[in-house]
C-alpha cells in the first residue's frame, strides 16, 4: 500500500472506529523512547579549520500513552548539551490530545507543543535528515521553533478523495522573543498569539504523494509599543517511494513577514537615511529546499539550499548549501549522519561547517523514521 493511500485512509478509519468507541484502550504503562544525540563538529576561520570537537548535543525522552479510548498524552523532555553535568532537564513539550468522541470529528489539543505551523516546525531534530536547521527557521522562528502553550483544534474538511485538514491554534505567545521579536518583561497581560495551517494531500500515482499546506501566524513582537507581526508560509512535501528500499522526498517552505517596528530586538532604534529614529514597515522573508534520496533501504543522500533575510531587515541576508549522507541500520534505530554546509553571510567571508551526527533510539520513538 502507497504511503499516501495510508495516510487517507487513516485519517477516515479514525473516524470510523470512533464512532465505535473502539479507537484505543487505557495504558498503564507508557511507550517510553530514549533519544541521545551526539556531533563531532570542525569549521574555518580564516581559511584554517578548527580543531574537531566531540560534544553531546541534546537527550530527548518521549513518553507516549493513551489516558482513554478517546484520548491520549505525549510527553518530552529535554536534556540539552553540551555540559552533560551541567545541563537541567527540561519540558519540551507536554499535552494531551482528544482524537475521539467530538462532534464533526473535532480533534483538540491543549498543553505545551510544536505548533502546527508549515511542515519542518512539527519535527523534532532527530527526525530531521540534515543536521543543522534551516537558515530561514532559525532566524524567523528561532533555534526552538514555534513550540508554546496553547489550544489547538483540527477537522478533516468533506473534501472527498483529498485529505484536507485544517487546524486553528489560540497560544500563549511565548515562543515570541529573542529571534522572532522582543522578550516580554513589561509584567502585563500575556500577548496571545494565533496560528492557523490549512494542509491537503494528494495521491499523485500509485507510488507517490503530494502534500502541500498554508500556514499563518501573528502575535505581538513589541510588547512595549504593543506592535504586531504577521507570518505567511507556504509549504510542500513529495515524496516518491516506488518501493521499500528507495525513496526519494522533495520538500521545501517559503515564509513572508510583515511588521512595523521603532527598534530591533536589541532594543536598537531604527534610524532614517538622516540618522533619526523612524517608524519602519518592514517586509522580509526566507525559504529553504531540500531532497533526501533514500537507497538500499538503510542509506540516503541529499542536499539542501537555504536563503534568508531577518525579522528586522531586508538587508541582513544570508545564503547556505550544504550536503548531508545518512546510514540507518536496524529498523533506524541508530543514525549516523555526515554533514556539510557552506553558508556565506551577507557582506562577509562564507563559513564552510563538517559535522557527524551519531544518534540512537531506545523504545518505540524511532531515531529517524523515513
Amino acid at each position: 500500500m502507497q504511503a499516501g493511500s495510508k495516510i487517507w485512509r487513516t485519517g477516515w478509519l479514525m473516524l470510523a472506529l470512533c464512532g465505535q468507541h473502539g479507537l484505543a484502550q487505557t495504558s498503564v504503562n507508557p511507550d517510553i523512547s530514549v533519544i541521545p544525540r551526539f556531533i563531532i563538529q570542525t569549521h574555518d576561520r580564516a581559511g584554517k579549520f578548527s580543531r574537531p570537537d566531540y560534544a553531546f548535543e541534546e537527550l530527548e525522552i518521549v513518553m507516549q500513552a493513551y489516558l482513554n479510548p478517546f484520548s491520549k498524552a505525549d510527553v518530552v523532555f529535554t536534556l540539552p548539551g553540551p555540559d552533560l553535568e551541567e545541563s537541567k532537564l527540561g519540558i519540551e513539550e507536554l499535552y494531551a490530545s482528544v482524537v475521539c468522541g467530538l462532534p464533526f470529528g473535532l480533534n483538540l489539543r491543549f498543553g505545551k507543543y510544536r505548533v502546527d505551523y508549515g511542515k519542518l516546525n512539527l519535527a523534532h531534530p532527530h527526525a530531521w535528515p540534515f543536521v543543522t536547521q534551516p537558515l530561514s527557521q532559525e532566524r524567523f522562528l528561532g533555534e526552538e521553533g514555534l513550540n508554546d502553550l496553547g489550544l489547538s483544534a483540527s477537522v478533516l474538511l468533506p473534501t472527498g478523495n483529498i485529505y484536507t485538514k485544517l487546524t486553528v491554534d489560540l497560544l500563549r505567545g511565548e515562543a515570541i522573543g529573542e529571534t522572532t521579536g522582543i522578550a516580554d518583561t513589561t509584567g502585563g497581560q500575556p500577548a496571545y498569539a494565533n496560528s492557523a495551517r490549512l494542509t491537503g494531500f494528494f495521491t499523485l500515482t500509485e507510488h507517490s504523494d503530494l502534500e502541500v499546506g498554508l500556514s499563518g501566524y501573528t502575535g505581538i513582537h513589541d510588547p512595549y509599543q504593543r506592535r504586531r507581526f504577521y507570518y505567511g508560509n507556504v509549504d510542500f512535501k513529495y515524496k516518491y517511494r516506488p518501493s521499500s528500499y528507495n525513496s526519494l522526498v522533495v520538500q521545501g517552505e517559503y515564509l513572508f513577514n510583515s511588521r512595523t517596528a521603532q527598534q530591533d530586538r536589541d532594543f536598537n532604534p531604527l534610524l532614517n537615511a538622516q540618522g533619526n529614529p523612524e517608524s519602519r514597515s518592514i517586509h522580509s522573508s526566507g525559504l529553504y529546499l531540500y531532497a533526501d534520496y533514500q537507497f538500499k533501504k538503510i542509506y540516503s543522500l541529499g542536499g539542501r539550499y537555504d536563503w534568508s533575510q531577518t525579522p528586522y531587515s531586508k538587508d541582513d541576508k544570508a545564503s547556505a548549501v550544504t550536503i548531508f549522507f545518512g546510514y540507518y541500520p536496524v529498523e533506524e534505530t541508530l543514525g549516523l549522519r555526515l554533514h556539510y554546509q557552506n553558508t556565506k553571510p551577507a557582506a562577509a567571508e562564507s563559513v564552510n561547517f563538517v559535522a557527524l551526527q551519531v544518534l540512537f533510539s531506545l523504545g518505540p520513538h524511532k531515531a529517524h523514521p523515513f
